[in-house]
């Protein structure tokens, strides 16, 4: 079987859905290494996927890659829709390119159109989670589920704090879109703690990016009136290492309860346990959070519901340093061996079997 994967514009989500299965299988793709500061020649990647049996298109979100699936699918390759994300709700997100809501609704319905025909026309769907499954399956009856994964060989040894203060991260675009509704006032409580220390891993800091200040004015106001740590976003070769780097003694993942974040995955606790970060993740009402869909996954780690089960669980591991350190080391030996890619590998190959 030879498989090819066509990247999209979303470094983070191709490194997860399409370069990680692609290495451990041994197929192809525009890109084949974790550094995408290189150039595969257009011809090279056209006779490429020429050669395979299957193409995987992950998030292709422009009509020319639905052209491009109808050409392959003319000279009898099967063609493959791999996406871990919702297009249907921004999430509270502002699109760079879309400034007021009548744009972002316009450019999100070009997505979708796009985006629904080439689900419509795809020999296979596969995508992260059962509830983004469900929202697939609306337009093609084949889709499988396959839960992202992680690559052991790409985190090196947890780095530890040895500061007397507790670091807590924040990180994602959390920091920009409606989950910040719910980190507002756990960041705000703690404000005058000096035991605590909050690292935000988001956006250019204010005075870095005129436009990006500009598109976020009511963010950036609210996160440049804390004392908090800022490390700006990195590229993807860099994502892991810079996280180490930070010496984090707990993660929080605040979510607010849209369609969008129901239809994200556990990928963020997964990442923060390679490195023996605790993590504190958002639970819903309906108990169908992205971290307590595999009620394995809840026995590593924490769940808040409201701003006081939030506060209790951040008071729990500020004040037990030794809870910390087992939590994150148990986090790791688990998400290392359900999680690698190289245990899970063979659900690629037999999604793609059944084609």
């Amino acid at each position: 079987m030879k498989v090819y994967y066509v990247q999209s514009n979303l470094a983070g989500c191709y490194n997860v859905r399409c370069l990680l299965p692609l290495q451990a299988n041994g197929w192809d793709g525009d890109f084949t290494s974790f550094i995408r500061n290189f150039n595969r020649p257009a011809n090279d990647k056209s006779k490429a996927a020429q050669d395979a049996d299957i193409v995987v298109f992950h998030r292709p979100e422009d009509k020319g890659k639905l052209d491009l699936a109808r050409i392959l699918k003319s000279i009898g390759k099967k063609i493959v829709f791999d996406n871990d994300d919702t297009e249907k709700d921004s999430g509270g997100l502002k699109l760079n390119e879309f400034i007021n809501k009548e744009m972002v609704e316009k450019g999100m319905k070009t997505l979708n159109e796009n985006i629904d025909a080439f689900i419509k026309e795809a020999d296979l769907v596969t995508c992260s989670t059962e509830f983004l499954a469900k929202e697939y399956r609306e337009l093609n009856k084949k889709v499988i589920v396959i839960p992202n994964c992680i690559d052991s060989f790409m985190f090196d040894e947890p780095l530890r704090n040895e500061t007397d203060t507790v670091r807590i991260g924040i990180t994602g675009s959390v920091a920009i879109t409606s989950d910040m509704e719910l980190i507002k006032p756990i960041v705000e409580y703690y404000k005058d703690n000096k035991k605590i220390k909050f690292v935000l891993f988001s956006l250019p800091p204010n005075k870095e990016d005129k436009f990006m200040r500009k598109l976020y004015e009511g963010e950036y106001e609210f996160w440049d009136s804390l004392d908090i740590e800022w490390q700006p976003f990195v590229p993807m070769e860099e994502y892991y290492t810079t996280l180490n780097e930070l010496r984090l003694d707990m993660m929080i993942i605040p979510r607010a309860d849209n369609y969008f974040n129901r239809c994200k995955s556990n990928l963020k606790f997964l990442e923060s346990s390679m490195l023996e970060i605790p993590c504190i993740c958002q639970s819903f009402p309906t108990g169908d959070s992205p971290y307590e869909m595999d009620k394995e996954d809840t026995q590593y780690l924490l769940l808040a519901t409201d701003l006081k089960s939030w506060i209790s669980q951040i008071d729990t591991l500020v004040e037990n340093k030794e809870l910390r350190l087992e939590l994150g080391k148990k986090a790791h030996e688990y998400v290392e061996k359900k999680y690698d890619i190289n245990i899970n590998a063979h659900r690629w190959e037999d999604a793609y079997k059944t084609l």
